[in-house]
């Protein structure tokens, strides 16, 4: 019986190369540190030249952008995703804000260490990288002073107020990925529900504050 010629070996889809190099990277990094990333051993894994992923990223600079941009990208959808899903009112649309980005923060910790690692890429050389930051940040500060608008926030700078809540989502994230909320008290199985609680405490206490500011404000001009 004649033998039937082997298939020829399908080559390696390039078109998918730039992807897979990035998921790779990931990978490596949640396995083993950011430290023990190369495009090497991303090339190794993948089953490529080792030459191959320079094609899409010439440094270790370049791959890490290009994380940083992808995840950047992701956590601006997950907000806006979130945000469909909440009510009216600005100040609930403040907190699911928040929320949306402690979900996407606990559920993709390594590449949210990537991309919280300043020292890694440039962050002002990437175009992408500047507008989805300014996207989530500037939706931030609008969605402060309409809760400001409405007497729900005390009446200060608004960008400042944005600041401290983006520092409050963003701490409670690293404590809960760096493994710190059991010198709190707080368990494993309770640490997402216990960060989520956290930050509505803050927001809890902020509002607490501009119904008081509101009051206050009321009973001068009443005067």
């Amino acid at each position: 019986m004649a033998r039937t010629a082997a298939a020829p070996r399908r080559p390696y889809h390039h078109g998918h190369l730039r992807q897979a190099v990035i998921d790779t990277a990931l990978q490596l990094a949640e396995e083993s540190g950011e430290e023990k990333v190369s495009l090497r051993e991303v090339a190794r894994r993948i089953g490529v030249s080792s030459g191959a992923p320079f094609r899409h990223f010439d440094s270790h600079e370049a791959l890490m952008t290009a994380i940083a941009e992808e995840a950047t990208l992701r956590l601006r959808i997950a907000v806006e995703r979130t945000l469909q899903q909440a009510g009216r009112a600005p100040i609930d649309r403040l907190r699911a804000l928040g929320h949306g980005f402690l979900e996407w923060a606990l559920s993709h910790p390594t590449a949210f260490r990537l991309v919280s690692a300043r020292r890694l890429y440039t962050f002002e050389r990437s175009r992408s990288l500047l507008t989805h930051f300014a996207a989530v940040r500037n939706l931030t500060i609008e969605l402060v002073e309409a809760s400001q608008a409405a007497g729900q926030l005390p009446p200060c700078p608004a960008p400042r107020l944005a600041l401290s809540l983006r520092a409050a989502a963003y701490g409670l994230a690293r404590m809960h990925i760096d493994g710190q909320l059991p010198q709190w008290g707080v368990q494993p199985a309770q640490a997402r529900q216990e960060v989520v609680q956290a930050l509505d405490l803050l927001v809890d206490g902020l509002v607490l504050a501009g119904a008081k500011g509101s009051k206050g404000a009321e009973g001068a001009t009443r005067g």
